[in-house]
């Protein structure tokens, strides 16, 4: 199964996500691997805590892929699981640069998790329309798909995803396309493009290595400004 092949390939660290946690967790940690399970609240990330993960990837509803339907902003979301369990977190939706990861800190995170930002790199594999359609687009550019139905999506604007937008009663995963055609092909219109509201802060595609060292440097820098501004 999926987990014996992670497990033979050397993985050391595993996220789990959109399931229960107790299912692949302790095969996992007995394997040695570290486990960080996705929640998208409270009441998951108690769970998930009390399955013995790890840790925790605390995502909000602006985030792009897969949701639940009853989407909790990651300002919100954050604090209320950092005041209620113990273990690591990586906070996970709207964060592209080192004012956002001391955001997160601030609110209770160890580390961030940027995957727009990722999707829309130099090295990304995915065609270059989707991402100049990630550096074109504002921050109201997304649409939150299949709140009547699960899972729920966040998703790049196109003609067809303002369809399935305007069109509640239809499941969109049923809708959902041909991925191959649309990440290697850059048909935008031939699938759903899985996307979190932070396009709208990303101006060009750069490396991966320019963004970390970007983040980094800019995250200390906004820790000493608030430190001199605030401390005095």
């Amino acid at each position: 199964g999926i987990v014996n092949f992670v497990i033979d390939q050397g993985v050391r660290f595993v996220t789990t996500s959109a399931g229960n946690p107790e299912r692949y967790t302790s095969q996992l940690k007995a394997a040695g691997l570290t486990v960080f399970h996705v929640v998208p609240n409270l009441s998951a990330a108690i769970k998930a805590v009390e399955c013995g993960v790890d840790g925790l990837v605390v995502e909000g509803g602006e985030g792009g892929g897969f949701k639940n339907p009853r989407d909790v902003a990651t300002m919100v979301l954050l604090p209320l699981v950092r005041s209620q369990v113990d273990v690591p977190i990586i906070a996970a939706g709207g964060f592209v640069d080192g004012k956002s990861m001391a955001a997160a800190f601030a609110l209770g995170a160890e580390a961030v998790q940027m995957g727009t930002r990722m999707v829309s790199a130099l090295e990304s594999p995915v065609h270059e329309n989707w991402k100049n359609a990630i550096v074109n687009a504002k921050e109201t550019d997304t649409v939150f798909l299949n709140r009547m139905h699960s899972p729920a999506l966040r998703a790049l604007r196109t003609d067809k995803t303002t369809r399935l937008e305007n069109s509640p009663e239809v499941n969109a995963m049923a809708e959902f396309g041909k991925a191959i055609d649309l990440y290697f092909g850059g048909d935008m219109e031939s699938a759903i493009a899985l996307t979190g509201q932070v396009c709208g802060r990303i101006d060009s595609v750069r490396s991966v290595r320019d963004i970390l060292e970007d983040v980094r440097r800019e995250f200390f820098e906004t820790l000493e400004a608030m430190s001199n501004r605030y401390l005095g």
